[in-house]
């Protein structure tokens, strides 16, 4: 609700982004938050586990892990740039530099060393943060013309936000 006025949903350039941006805030807020220790219940539904770390793979994983780390500081600001977002056209400025740092968040983590046993899960964490930063590109496109809805699809990809979290949890999981 903006000056008493009701706006359940953004419709043209103009209009009060408040849903797409809880919308962007809540998916980044789950990638940011995934490598927080969860509930053993919970991390068996929603992850592949533990993986054995070798003894000799042990410094690739502390490495593994804090690029991971990395990448949650930066998708976590990023999410709150998003979510303080003024107007579309900062809106749409900020969703492009999400795109961006999601493509350097994959490019971060497909960098060696990666321990054996964590080569699966973090391909995987590497291929679901291009995606998504595809989404995010496709979303740019989506605000940059005035279409709300398209760009608020595009960011809402649940399946790659959970593949980021799974894979997230794997790696930290294993390393710690």
């Amino acid at each position: 609700m903006r000056n008493g006025v009701s706006a359940p949903e953004p419709k043209g350039s103009g209009a009060p982004p408040m849903l797409l941006l809880s919308l962007i805030a809540v998916a980044l807020l789950t990638i940011a938050c995934s490598h927080q220790p969860a509930s053993p219940a919970a991390s068996s539904a929603t992850s592949a586990g533990k993986v054995p770390v070798a003894a000799a793979d042990r410094a690739a994983c502390e490495d593994l892990l804090g690029r991971l780390g990395q990448v949650t500081q930066t998708i976590g600001a990023s999410s709150e740039l998003i979510s303080n977002s003024l107007n579309t056209q900062q809106l749409n400025q900020r969703i492009a530099y999400e795109a961006s740092q999601l493509r350097l968040a994959a490019d971060l983590m497909a960098r060696a060393p990666v321990p054996a046993g964590l080569v699966t899960a973090d391909h995987d964490l590497v291929a679901a943060l291009r995606t998504f930063s595809n989404d995010f590109t496709r979303a740019n496109d989506a605000a940059g013309h005035g279409d709300m809805h398209a760009a608020v699809d595009a960011m809402t990809d649940e399946a790659t936000v959970q593949r980021i979290v799974n894979a997230s949890k794997t790696i930290e999981d294993s390393c710690q």
